[in-house]
């Protein structure tokens, strides 16, 4: 990859995003919010870590400009071009998994572009402005250890780089 790209790893039980539901009100929600949100949280945290940068912060009533650095939403991220994105998730091996090698096919362990999602929300006005700016992505679900980008214990290593003319805030 070239100058430029960013390596955010975070532990913790990976979450994918699921499809939203429905309450009697018509209100969307996660059915697994509970699960996802604490997930998202990490991976920005990391993020925040990994480039001393902060998260997008709304104010109450104005979503238009960060609260903490009066930066406009549409130019709050470290790039504000096309970017790519490679991620390889790493879940938790089940107990009833062959050994030595197997693959994450169960549905406990989410569907792959469940975790795309969730990983570029996460990322969303960190490392971004808005995920629409991901031209490129790749994304890997393996056990742990089990691959040679895959982490000793659950968790995701991400990777983003600027695609063509992106331009890199310092």
């Amino acid at each position: 990859m070239s100058q430029g790209t960013v390596t955010v790893t975070v532990y913790g039980i990976p979450v994918g995003q699921g499809n939203i539901r429905y309450n009697r009100a018509g209100r969307g929600y996660h059915a697994n919010a509970a699960d996802l949100q604490p997930w998202r949280d990490a991976v920005c945290a990391a993020a925040c870590r990994a480039t001393g940068r902060h998260m997008f912060a709304a104010t109450p009533g104005r979503t238009k400009q960060c609260a903490l650095c009066k930066t406009p939403r549409t130019s709050h991220g470290l790039y504000l071009g096309p970017v790519g994105l490679a991620v390889t998730v790493t879940v938790p091996k089940p107990d009833s998994a062959p050994r030595p090698r197997a693959w994450p096919v169960t549905r406990s362990s989410h569907d792959w572009d469940h975790h795309a999602r969730a990983i570029s929300d996460a990322l969303t006005g960190v490392l971004f402005a808005d995920d629409s700016q991901i031209v490129e992505g790749r994304i890997r679900k393996t056990y742990p250890d089990e691959h040679p980008e895959a982490l000793g214990r659950p968790g995701a290593v991400i990777r983003i780089w600027p695609e063509g003319e992106a331009q890199c805030q310092p």
